[in-house]
């Protein structure tokens, strides 16, 4: 996603062209348009991609750096799109000559998030074992990244400290913690919107930081899927807000249950926020018994077969209950040990080549979905897409923020001393 701000005097010509032009590109591209009016203030446009930030002063500076990061391909026939600026005089729609095609280069590091059909189902060693799978199919650690942004738990993780021995870049803590309290002082803030769309906005931000140069990162969600709804901040609101993703679902043992809950939380993904589920994992299965891996495996994954042609959904992979490491019970155990068990069953036991084949191709699908629900305009239809008025920036006053929140610490104690269990 391409990232632009623009500040400048609103009746200066040059900054309503640069806004006329973004207004009339963010139609077609994921590009996020930030803009502030600074009366008297000379132009100034930063442009940040998942790779760089520049700035520059003019607008065919911008230009340039535009054609650097989108390559737009004329259809078969009528005129090739043009990012020349319009007249200083003209704020009409842009005039883009019938549907283009646009690629960017270089689009960004691929998404996958971890989600769970419940809590302690076992999320986080999951995602450590996707990304000890990726360094063995040869990805570099500098090529991958982790991050928790929302959690329930601020203590040290295995997976954080998978990431830190290997040089993954993670970020194992918030931006948002479920502290104790921390849903009623939500509750008590003037403007929930506001308070929502600020929490994901960290969100975002985070992950986009993390992301930068990656070319996978690890979302590793919180609780089930609608942990955090009170407060617009549900796994699937964050996933909603960090796409183009793909989420799978770390679920339990067994058949029916098994299934019936990963349909239950797939569900929560795909109908309240229209985020694709790929498909499921399946974890701590026993090894012999009715409930075996073996036995559940072969119908789960029976399942998945009979319906993937309605829901595009696989079952991939099946972890078994780990056997960790005997030890004393007066000292911890060893890291490397810990995650050594993790590995020597999951790269066999789960398909992750599938998964990050199966992730890359849903962002083509989003991609292609995305257009056809925003298509571009044909010249009957220009006022349909016509951006907003330059004038209108002055006219709509500002509405200041309304977060307050207290400090965290205050908070907690309150919530302790009403009877709030631990966080």
């Amino acid at each position: 996603m391409l990232r632009v701000h623009v500040s400048g005097a609103a009746d200066a010509p040059a900054f309503q062209q640069t806004v006329s032009i973004l207004e009339g590109l963010s139609i077609v591209h994921d590009l996020r348009l930030d803009v502030q009016i600074t009366p008297c203030a000379p132009l100034a446009i930063q442009l940040t991609t998942a790779h760089t930030s520049t700035t520059c002063t003019s607008l065919d500076s911008l230009l340039a750096l535009l054609r650097q990061h989108v390559q737009f391909t004329a259809p078969a026939s009528g005129p090739a799109m043009s990012l020349s600026p319009p007249p200083p005089s003209s704020l009409s729609p842009l005039n883009l000559g019938g549907p283009s095609s646009i690629r960017v280069n270089g689009a960004g590091a691929l998404r996958i998030f971890v989600a769970g059909d419940k809590s302690q189902v076992g999320k986080s060693t999951i995602c450590l074992g996707l990304l000890g799978s990726l360094l063995e199919l040869g990805y570099k650690p500098h090529e991958l990244a982790y991050i928790k942004p929302a959690t329930q738990c601020e203590e040290s993780q295995l997976v954080g400290r998978f990431c830190a021995h290997h040089g993954i870049a993670a970020r194992p803590i918030g931006p948002v913690v479920f502290y104790s309290g921390f849903t009623r002082a939500f509750l008590e803030q003037p403007d929930a919107a506001t308070a929502t769309a600020d929490l994901l906005h960290q969100v975002v931000d985070a992950v986009e930081a993390i992301s930068a140069s990656k070319r996978i990162v690890i979302i590793d969600g919180v609780g089930y899927p609608s942990v955090g709804s009170i407060c617009g901040v549900s796994n699937a609101d964050i996933a909603a807000a960090l796409q183009p993703i793909s989420v799978v679902v770390v679920g339990k043992k067994g058949v029916g249950d098994a299934v019936d809950s990963f349909n239950l939380n797939a569900s929560y993904f795909t109908h309240q926020r229209g985020v694709r589920v790929l498909g499921g994992i399946f974890n701590r299965l026993p090894p012999d018994g009715y409930y075996s891996l073996p036995n559940c495996a072969a119908n789960v994954t029976r399942y998945f077969e009979l319906h993937y042609a309605e829901r595009r959904q696989k079952a991939y992979g099946f972890v078994p209950d780990i056997q960790w490491p005997s030890h004393n019970p007066t000292t911890p155990l060893d890291d490397v040990a810990l995650w050594t068990a993790v590995l020597n069953v999951f790269p066999s036991s789960v398909d992750v080549a599938a998964l990050v084949d199966d992730a890359k191709a849903n962002v083509g699908l989003w991609t292609q979905e995305r257009s056809r629900k925003r298509p571009l305009a044909d010249k009957t239809d220009d006022v349909l897409l016509a951006p907003i008025p330059i004038e209108d920036f002055t006219k709509k006053p500002r509405r200041e923020l309304t977060i307050q929140w207290q400090q965290r610490q205050h908070i907690q104690a309150e919530a302790k001393q009403l009877g709030a269990a631990g966080s």
